[in-house]
């Protein structure tokens, strides 16, 4: 588990909850604050690892804070997470100091797959390459292979694939997987009919490439992904 500490500058409630709660679970100990005021006085007692910036805050402007943020650590790792999609705005948050820059809705995997490659030179060498049941699956790149073989693997199914096979042998909750990979802190009986058809869908894919990976349902809990010995 990680103790790496990652400040959140964030005034979304919903967002900043759900992100407090999945970081938390991956062993990160989160500071948040949803103010430029509030994120300016925290920066002045201590720094954290990683800081989570989003740019439209109630105060002022995120991109300034950025400035402020690289003035006094220029390599501490700031991913920007924001609503802004124009190229001109990527450009503008890369050039500006920012190491990563993701636009909202984003799934929660694919954040801690990028918290763990922006912290990996800190970390104790946790893997960022998963292989299970003939499949090879880089968590940065987010790419499958089967042997030789590259894959089309649609972003869901690989989150999914992603959070399960993390958890291989254990099972994994409908609300775990609805905040993990959907991002939604509540769980709802529509998203439950959802990640239904996911995980539908994901057997299929794994039965088609002969995997020996096998997605089981748990009644009463979610799902379980385990590996089968080849024969």
């Amino acid at each position: 588990m990680s103790m790496h500490t990652i400040l959140l500058i964030e005034d979304d409630s919903s967002l900043t909850q759900s992100l407090l709660q999945g970081l938390r679970e991956d062993g990160y100990r989160m500071v948040h604050v949803s103010t430029v005021f509030d994120a300016q006085a925290q920066l002045s007692e201590s720094l954290p690892d990683l800081i989570l910036l989003d740019l439209g805050l109630p105060d002022g402007d995120g991109m300034e804070l950025l400035s402020e943020i690289q003035a006094k650590d220029a390599d501490l790792p700031v991913i920007i997470l924001t609503a802004r999609d124009g190229i001109v705005d990527r450009v503008s948050g890369l050039d500006g100091g920012a190491m990563d820059y993701m636009v909202k809705p984003f799934a929660l995997a694919e954040l801690k797959a990028r918290l763990r490659l922006r912290l990996r030179n800190r970390r104790d060498g946790e893997a960022l390459i998963l292989q299970a049941g003939g499949l090879t699956v880089d968590l940065i790149r987010r790419r499958v292979r089967r042997g030789e073989l590259a894959l089309e693997w649609p972003p869901r199914e690989f989150d999914l694939l992603v959070l399960l096979l993390r958890s291989r042998g254990q099972p994994v909750s409908r609300a775990h997987i609805a905040r993990d990979v959907w991002n939604s802190p509540r769980r709802m009986s529509s998203l439950d009919n959802l990640i239904d058809v996911h995980v539908s869908r994901l057997r299929e894919r794994l039965k088609e490439l002969n995997t020996h990976l096998q997605v089981r349902t748990i009644r009463g809990v979610g799902y379980q992904i385990d590996e089968e010995e080849a024969e």
